[in-house]
């Protein structure tokens, strides 16, 4: 048993985004878990609500994925187990900070709550200044602004406040058509390639580029309860998504669920966009709370449950099976959604709308814990988001990173360098 307990412990640092996919989905399940306590035991409710859902969530998947991802950016090897629990005991922290932030002095809450992105954002710049792998610093910057958003969550002004959790989504939507745009294009590419089918989908990576620069404006200029330029832009980068989506033939991705899944998932993207910028425009017809839900709930809730998920799925030959867990797991989360934005978008449904969302929501995120344990622990799958077959031997055959590391500056971060292929890191980034 003891030895058992040992060998999960070491399994679990093996890859950052063991522990860190778990930790998103335990904290998918904790935001809305807040309502069920007492009102005079934690924080208040709709703060740290929506904090943790951003922040805990978000925060923990966004960096088990960029930190995954890194070794094929810069052709080195994983992310070493040390600091794998470092940045894990950074995001632990600003959970602490966050539950009692009541007592805690301001700068310490500042500290806790950026304290996990700062750490973030130096790995990805030291390993990527090192590698020269300057057209990935994107990430160093998505960390980076996130950092930021979480430091003026935790001001006294319930204005900046406010004014920064309605924005935060926003920024995760633009990591989500950086990461997203890139992964859906080339995972359905190969798809059709491998099904035979000639035409590949055409992609406009430009149109991206500009919702992204339309977003980015919407965020500077503000995102309140009435800001029709920002709603108009807003607006404008949805159309922009849509427009490149329609020429991916997401339609034929539906005999291959986990690529399915993807498309769905990027389609609350636009969705959550067009809806945020109609209630800008005009709060009276949609609320602004039914429109972040569906950035939040919707866009970033079943993007990162799809996403995650790959790093369970087990391969079939040339592609990624989705269980019957999985797939209610994603239906679930995705559902929730949808309840959500009815609640405040249709007050006449004669349901507790929030409640049914709220157990949709867990009951998914619960599912997706299920199926995500079996792959906290024995040999990596690499790469692993992908549905690339890897060429290399086995992982018993595979002699370990620390048998072909050479020096250099990784070392000063305990980054791990290897002379392996790229292919250890996760695909489609």
């Amino acid at each position: 048993m003891k030895g058992g307990i040992l060998t999960l412990w070491h399994d679990l640092w093996e890859a950052s985004h063991r522990l860190l996919f778990f930790l998103a989905g335990v904290s998918a399940i904790t935001a809305p878990a807040v309502w069920l306590f007492p009102e005079n035991i934690g924080p208040e409710r709709i703060a740290w609500h929506s904090h943790e859902l951003l922040f805990g969530m978000g925060g923990a998947a966004a960096g088990g994925y960029l930190l995954t991802a890194l070794p094929a950016w810069t052709k080195q090897g994983p992310v070493s187990p040390a600091l794998s629990k470092a940045i894990t005991l950074l995001w632990l922290v600003a959970r602490f900070t966050a539950w009692r932030a009541d007592d805690l002095p301001l700068a310490i809450r500042t500290v806790g709550a950026a304290g996990y992105f700062a750490g973030l954002a130096f790995i990805l710049a030291v390993a990527l200044a090192s590698a020269r792998a300057w057209s990935r610093f994107w990430s160093v910057m998505a960390a980076t602004a996130l950092g930021v958003a979480a430091a003026l969550s935790s001001a006294d002004s319930p204005v900046i406040q406010i004014a920064g959790q309605n924005a935060t989504p926003l920024l995760f939507v633009v990591l989500i058509i950086l990461v997203g745009g890139r992964a859906v294009t080339a995972f359905t590419r190969r798809w059709l390639d491998r099904v035979g089918v000639q035409a590949a989908p055409r992609d406009r990576a430009w149109l991206s580029n500009a919702a992204i620069g339309l977003v980015i404006a919407a965020v500077c200029l503000g995102v309140s309860e009435y800001e029709p330029a920002s709603g108009v832009l807003l607006l404008v980068s949805a159309a922009l998504l849509l427009v490149r989506m329609s020429a991916w033939q997401s339609w034929k991705s539906i005999r291959y669920p986990a690529l399915l899944m993807l498309h769905a998932a990027w389609t609350w993207t636009p969705t959550g966009l067009l809806l945020t910028g109609l209630a800008l425009i005009d709060p009276h017809q949609i609320p602004l709370a039914a429109a972040l839900h569906a950035l939040t709930m919707g866009a970033m809730g079943s993007m990162i449950v799809a996403v995650m998920m790959r790093a369970a799925m087990i391969r079939d030959g040339s592609r990624l099976t989705v269980n019957p867990t999985m797939a209610g797991a994603f239906v679930l989360v995705s559902l929730s959604a949808v309840v959500r934005i009815s609640a405040d978008w249709l007050p006449a449904v004669p349901l507790d709308t929030i409640s049914l969302a709220a157990a949709c929501w867990i009951i998914g995120w619960t599912l997706f814990l299920w199926s995500f344990l079996p792959s906290m622990s024995g040999p990596i799958r690499r790469p692993v988001l992908s549905a690339v077959l890897s060429t290399a031997k086995t992982p018993a055959e595979t002699p370990s990173p620390e048998t072909h590391e050479t020096r250099h500056p990784f070392h000063l971060l305990g980054i791990r360098g290897s002379r392996k292929s790229p292919q250890s890191g996760a695909a489609g980034g």
